[in-house]
């Protein structure tokens, strides 16, 4: 039996589609499709993840061996791998709608309730996709792992704009008077992208993507 058979027993056998897979590793579709008709090799870190998650040996994985029977599973982290797509997709939307309130309460709205109930809910679904991560972990450490690292490559440009703006306000607070508009405007900008982007791309390389 092929590595790739086996990835597709394993997978089958858990219910779940190329995509659900790929998203557990943190990785492309298109990779494991590859991996199951033998067109490609998973790296090193993607054999042990694949093991670990499936709760196999790494050696049953890469050896010519018959499948092993499936390892039975309680109903609880079965069915949040299932729904751990959908969760991403929940808590990136509420973050977005947190966004969204700040920017209702800061630029439209005379009150300051809707910056306060947008924050609460960044913070929110910020807290929130920890509960799920931890749960994760309990079944598979690294599907846990995956799921935050996952979670915050998106989620960091979404909540980050209000603490890079207050950092940049402070700043512009001992910068010489009078400076254009614009300027403060590029400032919060780049400010923003290279706390987005350095995140981003630490989460992707601790990732092994």
């Amino acid at each position: 039996m092929t590595l790739g058979e086996k990835i597709i027993s394993l997978r089958k056998a858990r219910g779940l589609s190329q995509e659900e897979l790929a998203i557990t590793l943190n990785i492309s579709r298109q990779a494991v499709s590859k991996w199951e008709v033998g067109d490609a090799t998973p790296d090193t870190d993607k054999i042990v993840a694949l093991a670990d998650y499936f709760d196999v040996t790494t050696d049953w994985l890469l050896r010519d061996m018959e499948p092993a029977p499936a390892a039975p599973e309680t109903g609880r982290p079965l069915t949040l791998k299932r729904a751990a797509p959908l969760l991403l997709c929940v808590y990136w939307c509420g973050s977005a709608l947190g966004l969204a309130m700040l920017f209702q309460g800061r630029f439209v709205s005379a009150s300051e309730w809707p910056s306060l109930i947008g924050l609460m809910l960044q913070i929110l679904f910020s807290i929130l996709p920890f509960a799920s991560g931890m749960m994760l972990c309990q079944d598979s450490p690294a599907a846990g792992r995956d799921f935050l690292r996952l979670f915050w490559r998106v989620n960091v440009w979404l909540v980050a704009l209000l603490p890079s703006s207050l950092l940049v306000s402070i700043a512009l607070g001992f910068y010489p008077k009078p400076y254009h508009t614009f300027f403060a405007l590029a400032a919060n900008l780049a400010v923003y992208a290279a706390v987005c982007g350095t995140a981003t791309f630490l989460l992707r390389r601790k990732g092994g993507k």
